[in-house]
């Protein structure tokens, strides 16, 4: 799929601002499974951007306004073509290798660690939701395959969520949502991680954008979120618990983290004595024709 995304913030504030340091993760990602051919990104005030690679490989784009302002304004216009048609296209590898496999993945590469160990208020230890969740938590049996796990999972995280847009802060405690039993799709991903994490799965959360057309009805276009978990054979595949699919190209990733925080497509620091607004975000995705 080839999509054209145009994604604008605005932040305003009732009093002068100045000293504005803007982080942006916002740009495509260009890997195996899709082709950022494009990227352009403006700011008002106008500044000058720099970028670099954070440690989970998202670019990060970054400026300052040093002026006093009332309000910044970032667009995004970015062109990708997305390449995983089926998640399903690999060699599995048979239940009984399936756990060797991730520790030999693990040892090629130790910092799969931090997608398996880290625990946050987002993501906490799946014990912690224990008394929350009024259905019982799947199970991975050993002689199970962990990708039939990872889908009984993905079902039963809308059996404890339902989605209400607005109805958790973000990066809000998963506690929190579990205990309310409704979140957004940062709560739903954060909730499949969790759980993968506890059977010691890598797991790492997603923020991108989707094609309109899965949007249900009444939600708003704007990021979204899903996790991904490393199954053997394949390497990482998407889940998107809210809509209860696995991520192929109709999905475009931007940023990948231990949680929400580490995927933040804005977040920043400033010296003034207003604390602003929430911004307003405007966000587009187009599928275009194909070349």
């Amino acid at each position: 799929m080839h999509y054209l995304i145009e994604h604008e913030t605005v932040l305003e504030y009732p009093r002068t601002v100045r000293e504005h340091h803007i982080e942006l993760r916002l740009a495509p990602r260009s890997d195996g499974h899709q082709k950022l051919l494009s990227c352009s990104i403006e700011t008002e005030p106008a500044a000058e951007l720099a970028s670099y690679t954070d440690y989970f490989g998202n670019r990060v784009d970054y400026f300052c306004v040093i002026q006093p302002h009332n309000r910044l304004v970032t667009r995004l216009r970015a062109d990708v073509e997305t390449l995983k048609e089926n998640p399903f296209s690999f060699d599995p590898v048979p239940p009984a290798e399936e756990q060797e496999w991730l520790r030999a993945a693990v040892r090629k590469s130790p910092p799969l660690n931090d997608f398996v160990l880290h625990r946050s208020p987002l993501t906490p230890a799946a014990m912690k939701l224990a008394e929350a969740v009024t259905s019982a938590f799947p199970r991975m049996e050993s002689a199970r395959p962990k990708l039939d796990a990872l889908m009984e999972l993905l079902a039963w995280v809308p059996t404890v969520l339902e989605y209400r847009s607005g109805s958790t802060e973000v990066h809000g405690s998963l506690t929190d949502a579990v205990h309310q039993g409704s979140g957004v799709c940062q709560d739903f991903a954060h909730l499949f991680i969790t759980v993968a994490r506890s059977w010691g799965i890598p797991a790492r959360y997603v923020m991108g954008y989707l094609d309109p057309g899965i949007c249900s009805t009444g939600e708003q276009l704007a990021t979204h979120a899903w996790a991904e978990a490393l199954v053997p054979g394949a390497g990482w595949i998407g889940f998107d618990a809210t809509h209860n699919l696995l991520a192929n190209d109709h999905y475009v990733a931007v940023a990948v983290g231990r949680d929400s925080y580490d995927a933040a497509p804005q977040r920043g620091s400033f010296k003034g004595d207003s604390a602003g607004e929430l911004p307003t975000v405007t966000v587009t995705v187009q599928e275009q024709e194909q070349q």
